[in-house]
């Protein structure tokens, strides 16, 4: 049994971090638009997006972070399943540092759920679709 469960980790560990290779992420100082995932790098944006009506989720990450790719996945799969609910955008903490500053974001993931520009949730590490989708619920 235990080794099952290892082998099913190991897999989905892979398989993650592969198919984020390829999530459909777009490049630098992007715009939300639709359900793809986008980077922001463009902080004035970044306060515009967050302060708006439509709760959004911000994924702060890094390249380099392990966990981070094996959330990219599940944040596509969320943005896809809550469209027009909820906007889902990654910032990379090594390239925003302020902004990383700012929310106190000390390990990542780190997930942050904005409403009118107000923090809503805070979360850290790597969680399902499904329990992000109910926190969403929840708080929007």
């Amino acid at each position: 049994m235990k080794i099952n469960k290892i082998a099913s980790i190991f897999v989905i560990l892979v398989l993650s971090t592969i198919y984020s290779c390829g999530t459909g992420v777009k490049g630098n100082n992007s715009v939300v638009a639709g359900n793809e995932l986008k980077i922001i790098n463009d902080m004035g944006n970044f306060n515009e997006i967050i302060n708006g009506n439509t709760p959004v989720l911000v994924d702060f990450y890094a390249d380099w972070c392990a966990p981070c790719k094996m959330m990219a996945p599940i944040m596509q799969q969320v943005s896809r399943e809550m469209e027009g609910k909820v906007k889902v955008i990654k910032v990379d903490v090594d390239k925003n540092e302020d902004v990383a500053r700012k929310y106190q974001i000390r390990s990542i993931p780190t997930m942050i759920l904005f409403k009118n520009g107000k923090v809503m949730w805070q979360g850290v590490g790597v969680m399902q679709a499904d329990q992000i989708k109910a926190i969403i619920q929840k708080n929007s």
